[in-house]
């Protein structure tokens, strides 16, 4: 041992605790930790290297983390290891239990060796236990000689260790021993590997005198935060069952700074499914309100600081949490309206601060950079606290108690935080409409706030009720804010007729409740129903929460004519009942894009959000979203329908049959998009084999009558066709079909319209005459208006059509790479992950595992993926055109599928991906 560590010592044993101080070196790298409660450890292979390389040396490890970081696991995973190696190791855990006057942690000691004896065990192991217990007394260290016996007992205690192996003694929780340095000082006196653990924060609170862990440890490792994909296998495995891919960041999300810290990851998981916030939904374990974000456990450590700083502490919080902004500045006008020392309040966010609940920049702004936090310090009611602590604010402004005159910005502010908890104050309104007027170009969701409060505060009768309400409504449409339009027209109803003609209100009404997803409710409608002239804009509401009738452009035009901005019901020149759903953009062209905002939460905002995820190739989170709107309100309406149909498609393009037809049992047979139905059905029909299914379900709705077929039936009727198109023109196709398929898709384009229903007359059209310019068109129209799955196809038209493919390939390569990647990090059901394939073969007969195409036979199949022919192919490979065309067959016959075209899809798409050479 260095003589000046047992200098150090012995001054310390002396009671003169003055330490030389040592450089430490520290090891900084994350890696991942296992769940707790006896699971050994995943990661952490850095930390773990370091500290098993010191197995035998007398070297002292200090592994040092933020609680939850994982230290307790990775010393249980170093004890599970040693032990292995020999006998001579014992773990001591400290905590406050152990007494203030018992410096070298004694009974801790003896404890320890206690429940190592069958291990470690013999008579005078006996005899030197007695020992140490005999002299743990308080007047054991009130003096120099006394203490000296004690250390000398430990000395020999710890030696008993080292008399046939390398002896090692692992500390849990050094932080919480009366003195860490004394406490490691016996077990390094005798040469034991010692490995503890302390808490990062462990010694703030500690009295000056006490020795840092860089004046005694030979080495410190750091546990730093875990990345975010290691924090969401850790997720994945605690729920010990397949997880909606939206739960993981939802709590990292929620989590903030304490996202990488596994601990608390692990006991806010633990803490949503004990209390129910978890529902399975389609075989995966989701958040049952995806809106709510998770909360910290009630016993985490912050929460318990935060109630720790009592209630100026919970509501300098509450108000921080949420106001949006809170600063320095203004604790003066807090600490005046809660009638509280101004003094005791900055103590009290020095501490919020301190502890991690608040952050404050360097403008002296605060903010919670915790969400999880705030539900957890402010459930449900508690949290109105904050509208109290605004309303005394606000009445303080208003009573001009502070020595400068109020900033009417301010002022206008707390009345609007305050909500209902300010009672009716008619002489606020004037202030409200001038701070809405004076905001209202810069900062219109400012203005329509002061606005709803303006409102709040009218008297009955007053004339300036139905002047706000009519600046009101059409500016939260126009701010995109639905719920506060729901709310305003409820209030507005309740009005008894003040306000806006009841047309425009019911009108408004059915908008709302469109866009956040819930009916009109009763009393709204009760109140509304009389007048015939509401009588269009309830219907179109209650028709959309049927969910079976077609959304047509005519019928949101007749319900919220009253709101266009002529008041005409004449149709826009691009609103048309064409082959695409997109009810944002519907509402956008009937009330002009300069009045509609578009929504940002909501299902109509959630539905434009899996529409262009589609069609960007971003495949992986639509399973996820699809089920997060499921579970976020009545899932009857027509965008649930299409999403269903949507997430049918990706889950069969993934391989997952089971999943897709489960999504097209609940879009049913009745569904408002017949069509789009139809092109789900058939992709899963082909992929499973049943060829003549697929061609039967795509004929039956080419087949109906040209007059039945608009509105919500048009819709993916151009999808429809280039995937009739592509199953006719392949091998064992009816390719004299195709020119009726062509006549037919151009009939259908000329009178509905659309770009989907233009490509696919257009691929119909170079199927049935091998016209390649056609497929040239069509590319061109996709690239500017379609979806990567369905560009991909029209390239693979040219391709099939052309002289020199290679290039059409290429870009058909390309797009399919992108999909394959975001469809590759989706996560396969278990069935298919065990069969190898990722994520799916063209049919049953191929789920043979990896190497299902032996041979030559895979390298070929991805040759014609590339667009070779079989006489290229054999040159490529260096073999004959008849082994080619035998290997060939044999692929066909493995992976079910039909024709070279349906093989250069699949291989396009990644279904044969792990069957294929990685070349």
């Amino acid at each position: 041992m260095d003589p000046r560590r047992v200098a150090g010592l012995n001054q310390m044993l002396t009671g003169r605790v003055c330490p030389a101080k040592r450089a430490d070196t520290r090891v900084r790298k994350a890696g991942a930790v296992a769940l707790r409660g006896g699971r050994a450890v995943s990661g952490r292979d850095t930390e773990l290297s370091a500290v098993h390389e010191a197995y035998g040396r007398p070297l002292l490890f200090i592994v040092r983390g933020q609680v939850g970081m994982g230290k307790t696991t990775l010393l249980r995973e170093v004890h599970r290891t040693w032990r292995r190696r020999g006998p001579g190791i014992v773990r001591i855990k400290c905590s406050a239990a152990i007494p203030r006057w018992d410096l070298f942690g004694a009974r801790a000691v003896v404890k320890a060796f206690s429940d190592s004896f069958p291990d470690v065990g013999n008579s005078s192991l006996s005899d030197a236990m007695a020992a140490v217990n005999r002299l743990c007394l308080p007047e054991s260290y009130g003096s120099a000689r006394a203490r000296s016996a004690l250390f000398a007992e430990l000395v020999g205690l710890f030696a008993h260790l080292t008399e046939n192996a390398p002896g090692a003694v692992l500390i849990d929780d050094l932080h919480a021993a009366p003195d860490p340095a004394l406490v490691v000082a016996a077990a390094h006196r005798v040469g034991c590997t010692v490995v503890a653990t302390y808490r990062e924060d462990g010694w703030a609170a500690r009295p000056t005198s006490s020795a840092s862990p860089r004046t005694f440890a030979d080495r410190i490792i750091d546990l730093s935060p875990l990345p975010d994909d290691q924090i969401d296998d850790l997720v994945k495995v605690a729920a010990r069952e397949p997880l909606d891919q939206a739960v993981a960041p939802a709590l990292r999300a929620a989590l903030g700074p304490l996202a990488g810290n596994p601990g608390t990851v692990l006991d806010t998981f633990e803490a949503l499914r004990r209390k129910g916030h978890l529902v399975r939904f389609q075989g995966h374990l989701c958040l049952r309100e995806p809106a709510a974000g998770p909360a910290l456990p009630d016993d985490h450590a912050l929460v318990r600081q935060v109630a720790e700083c009592g209630a100026t502490g919970r509501q300098l919080f509450a108000i921080t949490a949420l106001s949006g902004r809170f600063a320095m500045d203004d604790l003066p006008d807090f600490a005046a309206a809660t009638d509280r020392a101004l003094a005791a309040c900055g103590h009290t966010v020095d501490r919020l601060v301190a502890v991690g609940a608040l952050a404050c920049d360097d403008h002296g702004v605060l903010r919670v950079s915790c969400p999880a936090l705030v539900p957890a310090v402010l459930p449900g009611p508690a949290r109105d606290e904050a509208a109290e602590v605004h309303r005394a604010l606000a009445e303080h402004h208003l009573r001009g108690d502070g020595t400068a005159a109020p900033d009417p910005t301010a002022t206008s502010d707390h009345i609007v935080l305050a909500g209902s908890a300010l009672p009716s104050t008619p002489s606020v309104v004037p202030l409200l409409e001038r701070e809405a007027v004076l905001s209202l170009g810069t900062f219109p969701v400012r203005a329509a706030r002061r606005y709803r409060a303006a409102l709040r505060h009218c008297e009955p009768g007053d004339t300036a009720y139905s002047r706000i309400l009519a600046v009101l409504l059409p500016l939260l449409v126009r701010t995109g804010d639905y719920e506060g339009l729901a709310e305003t027209v409820a209030e507005g109803a309740r009005a008894d007729g003040r306000g806006p003609q009841q047309a425009e209100l019911a009108a408004y009404a059915a908008l709302a409740a469109v866009h956040t997803g819930r009916p009109v409710p009763a009393p709204v409608r009760e109140t509304l129903a009389d007048d015939p002239q509401t009588r269009g804009a309830l219907e179109f509401a209650d028709g959309w929460f049927t969910g079976r009738e077609p959304l047509r452009a005519s019928q949101v035009l007749s319900a919220f004519a009253c709101l266009h901005p002529d008041g005409t019901d004449t149709a826009p020149t691009d609103v048309t009942d064409n082959d695409c759903f997109d009810p944002v953009a519907l509402f956008g062209q009937v009330l002009g894009t300069a009045a509609y905002g578009e929504p940002v939460t909501g299902p109509l905002a959630a539905y434009a959000r899996i529409m262009r995820d589609y069609r960007d190739g971003n495949w992986a989170g639509i399973p996820s979203r699809a089920r997060t709107l499921e579970l976020a309100g009545p899932p009857c309406t027509p965008v649930h329908h299409a999403v269903r149909l949507i997430a049918a498609e990706v889950h069969s393009t993934m391989g997952d049959y089971e999943g897709s037809a489960a999504w097209l049992e609940s879009a049913g047979h009745d569904c408002p998009f017949p069509a789009l139905w139809a092109w789900a059905s058939m992709g899963l029909a082909y992929r499973t084999g049943e060829w003549e299914r697929a061609r039967k379900l795509g004929w039956s709705r080419c087949d109906e009558p040209g007059e039945r077929i608009g509105g919500g039936s048009a819709v993916g009727f151009g999808r429809l066709l280039i995937r009739l198109a592509f199953t006719e023109w392949g091998e064992g196709g009816r390719r004299e079909l195709l020119p009726r398929l062509c006549t037919e898709a151009e009939r259908w384009y000329s009178r509905l319209g659309g770009m989907e229903l233009k490509a696919a007359a257009l691929i119909t059209r170079a199927f049935a005459e091998r016209d390649i310019g056609s497929a040239i068109a069509a590319v061109d129209v996709l690239r500017v208006h379609g979806g990567r799955s369905e560009l991909l196809r029209a390239c693979m038209t040219v391709a099939f059509l052309a002289d020199d493919p290679r290039p059409w390939h290429q870009e058909a390569h390309a797009i399919a790479r992108g999909l394959g990647d975001s469809l590759h990090r989706t996560a396969m059901p278990e069935s298919m992950g065990a069969s190898g394939l990722a994520p799916a073969t063209c049919d049953d007969t191929a789920r043979s595992g990896p190497a299902a195409l032996s041979g030559l036979e895979g390298p070929i199949a991805a040759l014609v993926g590339r667009g070779l022919t079989n006489r290229q192919i054999a040159r490529e490979l260096q073999v004959s055109v008849k082994t080619v065309e035998n290997n060939l067959t044999q692929v066909f016959a493995k992976t079910g599928c039909r024709s070279r075209l349906d093989l250069a899809l699949a291989v396009m798409e990644g279904r044969l991906t792990s069957i294929l050479p990685r070349s």
